[in-house]
């Protein structure tokens, strides 16, 4: 799922599946066999194994959260990573997108770019067709690689899925950035000029270019934190701005401070 590419991204290993069976692997090691029967409760359909083995893969091979010792699966991270679904998808973030390489991560970032022209892509299908057309490098990604990446980016916070469209907001993604690391560069309530937030945030968003116009995606996360009171954008005068995504009827539109409240941990 998250290979250098190429890499075939697949449905399978959805980030449900992958977080229960590290649960399952944290109470009790099992063989390959006891956790696909505990998984699958006793179904051995081809379509249940394929489930079970893919997300194992995902699960060991690629973010180092379960591995084998004397032939048994076994949970090897710490517990707090998998306590909720909140703290699973701050790990996962953590470790998927310093893969700039891999085929999520490029896909991720021509999908960004898109800005409003992807509600015009309606169709997965077409997604990747007119992404492999424009990007070599991703020529070989088909419907089923763009149907097992929206699993995923929907849950790390690149967008919200509604029907066969995926609304660009990253309001999850730049929260938990926010939440987890802002306050080793930064105080929390207190002004921040927006030129050294984006420099700050660039290297910790690779998904995302921050060098010109802010994309929609990441507008649209500013603009709702900003709104749930979790960040206050403001224009001072004589300050060098930021231009968010231009959006009819939006009233922030560019911004030269930021602030982060504490509240954005929670």
């Amino acid at each position: 799922m998250f290979k250098e590419n190429p890499d075939n991204m697949r449905m399978e290993p959805t980030p449900e599946r992958v977080l229960s069976i590290c649960r399952i692997l944290s109470h009790e090691s099992m063989t390959h066999e006891e956790l696909r029967a505990a998984m699958t409760l006793g179904q051995n359909g081809v379509d249940e194994i394929d489930q079970v083995n893919k997300s194992i893969s995902v699960a060991k091979d690629e973010l180092g959260l379960i591995d084998t010792k004397n032939n048994r699966l076994q949970y090897i991270e710490n517990a707090e990573i998998i306590a909720s679904p909140d703290n699973f998808r701050k790990y996962v973030a953590s470790k998927v997108f310093l893969k700039k390489s891999s085929t999520f991560v490029m896909f991720s970032k021509w999908y960004i770019s898109q800005n409003e022209r992807i509600f015009s892509l309606k169709k997965w299908e077409v997604m990747a067709k007119t992404c492999g057309s424009e990007i070599s490098d991703l020529s070989a990604v088909n419907e089923n690689a763009v149907l097992g990446w929206r699993f995923w980016a929907s849950f790390l916070g690149l967008g919200y899925l509604s029907g066969t469209v995926m609304i660009p907001n990253m309001k999850t993604r730049l929260q938990d950035i926010l939440a987890t690391v802002f306050s080793e560069s930064f105080e929390y309530d207190q002004s921040v000029r927006a030129t050294d937030f984006i420099a700050w945030l660039t290297p910790k968003l690779p998904e995302a270019d921050l060098s010109g116009r802010l994309p929609l995606a990441v507008s649209a996360a500013l603009r709702t934190l900003h709104e749930l009171g979790l960040i206050k954008l403001e224009t001072w005068r004589d300050s060098n701005k930021i231009m968010l995504y231009v959006i009819d009827g939006e009233p922030i539109n560019d911004f030269s401070h930021i602030t982060v409240c504490k509240e954005v941990q929670h």
